[in-house]
């Protein structure tokens, strides 16, 4: 599913069209709330076939018989957990906005790490900003990393991030990231601007 807002080419900076695109690629859209995956019902509920985030989370409790904290933090739309319960429903249209939003929150982060962050290359912007997005706070434990990247380091940069818990947990997602750090490309089928 494809970030909407392609159409305002124009208005907004290309790194945060491009990121807000490969984070709805990433994140996947779901219209309604669904257990966090590494809760308890997350892990009892793997597959797809049992429709969370599909129907609406407080009808699916219901008929699995099974309790709502055990889903928490419960999601919805691009992975948002701010203020969800099994009753939240979001559209496209709405997760859109909130996608771009929790992006442009998250650059402070950046800011505070990476001070010229805006002038490195377009490629370099995209996995930085969904990194962020990615990890919040969490993002400072990377600091030696991200002073390889604020030096032009990117291939040391990528090497090193291929090192860490986050490459594990994240997967293909992040192995994607550090070929688009050390080759400054971003991949033809994921290219929007």
């Amino acid at each position: 599913m494809r970030y909407s807002d392609v159409n305002l080419l124009s208005a907004k900076p290309k790194w945060l069209i491009q990121t807000c695109n490969d984070l709805a690629l990433d994140e996947g859209f779901r219209e309604f709330a669904y257990p966090d995956p590494y809760s308890a019902l997350g892990l009892k509920y793997k597959a797809r076939k049992w429709n969370w985030g599909f129907e609406p989370g407080d009808m699916l409790l219901v008929k699995y018989g099974e309790k709502m904290e055990d889903g928490r933090p419960w999601t919805y739309g691009y992975g948002f957990t701010k203020g969800v319960n099994p009753s939240s429903r979001i559209n496209k249209y709405m997760a859109d906005r909130a996608l771009e939003q929790v992006v442009l929150d998250h650059l402070v982060h950046l800011d505070k790490m990476v001070p010229n962050w805006k002038s490195l290359p377009h490629a370099v912007i995209t996995v930085m900003v969904n990194m962020a997005y990615n990890m919040g706070e969490r993002l400072y434990q990377f600091q030696p990393t991200y002073d390889l990247i604020a030096q032009g380091k990117f291939k040391e940069a990528a090497s090193r991030l291929r090192h860490t818990l986050w490459f594990r947990q994240v997967g293909q997602r992040a192995e994607r990231l550090c070929r688009r750090l050390e080759t400054g490309r971003i991949e033809p089928e994921r290219k929007v601007v």
